[in-house]
């Protein structure tokens, strides 16, 4: 009975703790939905809890500004992610697969990619962006971020290295290719760290602010984050409401994607650390 409660004590314990340490993560997203629904005499009179009437046009004025950026966005990230996942899994599998001389060394050379900190790769970026002659295109933010992808590679590299060697002689024999090993074998057995590597590439590019400030700076094809801030510092007059409002608009898909998205998440990435 004493070791039952205990248990008991254990869960409650564990419980209060992570609801403790969710209200700080939880409260600021409240605090953006409520402001987002006030205006300016509300927002004066009681910024941090409800009142009424709900001011839904907030939301309509910040996505009249901001529809635009969301299909650049959709465009940019859907583009670099499939391009991301294309030439990250071919040469994860060719670093994994294929024996050929400087092969370890590439290999190293990429995980030592993994310890420079994209701040510093900034500027020579930016260079290389105008020798190309492509600033102001979609293309200056998708290419540097199809560059940026050791991680990817590690991780599929990671999986495909654990696959059993049996399972690849057995397709040999039966007189298949790389090609058709890659694309009718490794591929079905890899879409738990596809979609891993997927989900976790729309995170990081989504509210990317720093590359596209550099790049992008016709108002045809600026990102979310862009068109967020020139939104909220192109006011006359401050508009509490409508910030938060587009503030709300730019984090909903993360925050759906987070919902919906990360039990398949944790799945891949714990698919590919079991072959490590």
């Amino acid at each position: 009975m004493q070791r039952r409660r205990f248990r008991w004590h254990n869960y409650y314990l564990s419980y209060i703790i992570l609801v403790a340490l969710a209200i700080p993560t939880i409260f600021p997203i409240f605090v953006m939905l409520v402001i987002s629904m006030k205006s300016y005499s509300q927002y004066a009179t009681n910024p941090m809890l409800p009142s009424l009437p709900l001011h839904f046009e907030n939301y309509q004025v910040a996505w009249a500004f901001m529809a635009r950026s969301y299909l650049n966005n959709i465009v940019i990230i859907g583009t670099s992610t499939l391009l991301i996942l294309l030439f990250g899994s071919l040469t994860a599998y060719a670093l994994a697969r294929y024996t050929f001389p400087g092969r370890q060394l590439l290999f190293y050379f990429i995980l030592a990619v993994l310890a420079i900190p994209s701040s510093v790769i900034l500027v020579p970026s930016f260079m290389l962006m105008v020798r190309l002659d492509i600033l102001n295109t979609i293309w200056a933010a998708i290419l540097p971020y199809t560059a940026h992808q050791s991680l990817v590679i590690l991780v599929f590299y990671t999986f495909f290295s654990g696959l059993p060697e049996e399972m690849f002689e057995s397709a040999r024999l039966d007189g298949a290719g790389h090609p058709a090993i890659y694309s009718k074998l490794v591929l079905p057995l890899s879409w738990p760290i596809i979609s891993a590597m997927g989900i976790f590439e729309v995170w990081l590019h989504w509210n990317d602010y720093a590359w596209p400030s550099l790049v992008l700076s016709n108002p045809e094809i600026r990102t979310v984050a862009l068109q967020l801030v020139t939104f909220i510092d192109g006011m006359n007059v401050p508009e509490p409401g409508q910030s938060m409002a587009a503030s709300v608009i730019a984090s909903i898909p993360l925050i759906l994607l987070f919902v919906f998205s990360m039990r398949t998440f944790i799945a891949g990435l714990t698919s590919g650390a079991v072959k490590m």
